[in-house]
């Protein structure tokens, strides 16, 4: 793979790919058809599988090739982008963004409007996923997830650790009594999340919490398991149940009035909101803009005033 000639290989295919005849891309590359063939065949052989498959009159990709080409095309279009960067020192081009889907919803997008009036000539991809992507597979130059900081072969930087504190509307506590009594925990409609934690038990974020303030976990309580936290949410604000706060998610609703912690105890999560890149990529310029923006809001509108960690 490191043959300096793949490049040249490379491009024929595109075009070849293109205009699906060799023909064509001959036309285009000023070279005859049978030279196209010619180094298609050799880009085969450098690679260890079929990209065309040759019908009468026409061709046709085979899946690998598809599969190249799509990882070609958008390759070549993200070097243009650097290049354009570096030529004009300024930021322009596409930032392409991997988060995870409630941090995106309640805390990216209302702060989104301050990068957009900051930056206007830079565009923004936003891919919501609860996982973290493999950079080496996916097109995403920064990724922003709930987890634990341990990411191998990237830089990582954690933007924010996460309290665990249980959460339901001011009529539901009421209803509870959970202000005067916090065993009466254990009669409420416990709500629980997995979003971001696909490999725990469902209940991890309310047992980890019951196990740190001392209250035992009942065996006879009503649960209902949601694996997108807004779902959560939205269970919790119509009062059918007590959720398990993530602060960073609930701190608008929390400073509103909208929701309340009736059993105010905080308890770290252990999982941090973590931003991951390669280690190439952060000396452009565009990334570089888009964390000190992250870390400019962390520092002045992370939390609202009267909610402290």
């Amino acid at each position: 793979m490191h043959n300096p000639a793949l490049l040249d290989l490379l491009h024929t295919f595109k075009m070849a790919a293109q205009f699906m005849s060799f023909t064509k891309a001959g036309e285009a590359l000023h070279m005859t058809q049978a030279a196209v063939s010619h180094r298609i065949k050799r880009l085969e052989e450098e690679l260890g599988f079929k990209l065309f498959i040759r019908l009468t009159r026409k061709l046709k990709l085979t899946k690998e090739g598809q599969q190249l080409l799509v990882t070609l095309t958008d390759s070549l279009l993200r070097i243009e982008e650097e290049i354009e960067d570096i030529r004009r020192n300024d930021l322009r081009g596409l930032l392409y963004i991997g988060i995870s889907p409630t941090f995106a919803q309640l805390w990216v997008m209302p702060r989104l409007a301050r990068f957009q009036q900051a930056y206007p000539a830079l565009s923004l991809r936003l891919r919501i996923k609860a996982s973290a992507l493999d950079f080496r597979y996916e097109p995403v130059d920064l990724g922003i997830y709930y987890g634990r900081s341990d990411y191998r072969g990237v830089v990582v930087d954690t933007l924010l650790s996460e309290q665990l504190v249980p959460v339901c509307t001011p009529e539901y506590a009421e209803r509870h009594q959970l202000y005067d009594d916090p065993e009466r925990l254990t009669q409420c409609l416990l709500l629980h999340c997995s979003e971001c934690l696909d490999h725990a038990d469902p209940r991890a974020e309310w047992l980890q919490w019951q196990q740190a303030v001392g209250i035992e976990p009942s065996k006879r309580c009503t649960e209902y398991f949601f694996n997108h936290y807004h779902l959560t949410l939205q269970a919790t604000l119509q009062h059918m149940g007590i959720a398990m706060g993530r602060l960073h998610l609930v701190a608008d609703y929390l400073a509103s009035g909208t929701l309340v912690t009736p059993i105010p105890q905080q308890v770290p999560a252990g999982l941090d909101y973590t931003l991951i890149y390669p280690r190439e990529h952060g000396a452009r310029p565009r990334y570089q803009t888009f964390i000190r923006w992250l870390h400019d809001e962390i520092t002045q509108h992370s939390l609202p005033s009267g909610l402290e960690l």
